[in-house]
């Protein structure tokens, strides 16, 4: 974080910066960056931040998962939910 921004103004750079303000809170945001170059600077910075880190999970979305992995989360999730066998919990006979 820079020197000149509170932790609250990079919260609500960052709010915008997801969407996330109402139309009063974006107004107030457009109005500062439109003046204040440290938040425009702050905005550019998790502008960048947050295209990184979609690039780096967009990369880890493609990659298999390993076999013994898989078959770990498999067997935790029938130990959570037996139902999850695919036979809606019946006993086998």
């Amino acid at each position: 974080m820079g020197d000149e921004l509170d932790f609250h103004t990079w919260e609500m750079v960052s709010a915008y910066a997801d969407g996330a303000l109402d139309e009063i809170g974006a107004a107030v945001v457009e109005r500062a960056l439109r003046t204040d170059p440290a938040m425009a600077a702050a905005l550019a910075t998790i502008t960048r931040q947050n295209l990184a880190l979609k690039a780096w999970a967009a990369d880890i979305d493609v990659r298999p998962i390993p076999l013994g992995v898989r078959a770990m989360l498999d067997r935790a999730r029938m130990e959570r939910c037996p139902c999850a066998n695919g036979d809606g919990g019946r006993a086998k006979e």
